[in-house]
């Protein structure tokens, strides 16, 4: 059976095109899971949306759920949230327990459903001590990972270039982590 991948992130998983003034998103075959899906020879389904920060509003963690659910029958959905909420000022230690109790309930809505977390790369130094956080963040990660038996993997080690604007991956970086998550996918699928 081939396998059907969700990809649930932000604007990165969304294909925003950080060089465009007017926010415009990037052509299907320059975004990520596009990428992905032709690597592995599989239907990767883009849930990506500018902006998301990990669920935790009850409104919003239903309707996510409810966005994966209908997804469903899927092989594996890879997580990548929070940039957004760093850059919002949200510390390592709060998107981590945001992203654990929305973890629970992704695994409890999709029980049969494998689930990777991916540790979102650093943005540019806008601010001190982002790049700092978002190692501490990719750390709880990988602990929440251990403790919940989910697939951890870090894109902080991946030397993911980004467009203009610091935060939004360029094309190539997109290339990069398509690449990578292949790499990362397959072992996890085999």
């Amino acid at each position: 059976m081939t396998p059907r991948i969700v990809c649930y992130g932000d604007s990165n998983t969304y294909g925003y095109d950080g060089t465009d003034p007017f926010g415009g998103r990037l052509p299907a075959a320059s975004r990520w899971p596009d990428i992905l899906a032709g690597l592995l020879g599989c239907e990767c389904v883009n849930c990506g949306l500018n902006g998301r920060t990990v669920p935790h509003v009850p409104r919003t963690v239903q309707a996510d759920l409810a966005l994966l659910r209908r997804q469903a029958p899927c092989t594996l959905v890879i997580v990548m949230l929070g940039t957004n909420d760093l850059l919002t000022f949200t510390e390592p230690e709060e998107t981590a327990e945001r992203m654990r109790s929305f973890l629970t309930a992704l695994r409890e809505n999709l029980p049969k459903t494998a689930v990777l977390l991916c540790a979102p790369p650093p943005v540019g130094e806008f601010e001190t001590g982002w790049p700092e956080a978002f190692g501490t963040l990719a750390g709880l990660y990988k602990e929440l990972a251990e403790e919940l038996g989910t697939a951890f993997t870090d894109a902080g080690l991946w030397g993911i270039e980004t467009a203009g604007d610091g935060v939004h991956f360029s094309q190539r970086g997109h290339r990069v982590f398509a690449v990578k998550m292949g790499q990362t996918v397959r072992a996890l699928l085999a």
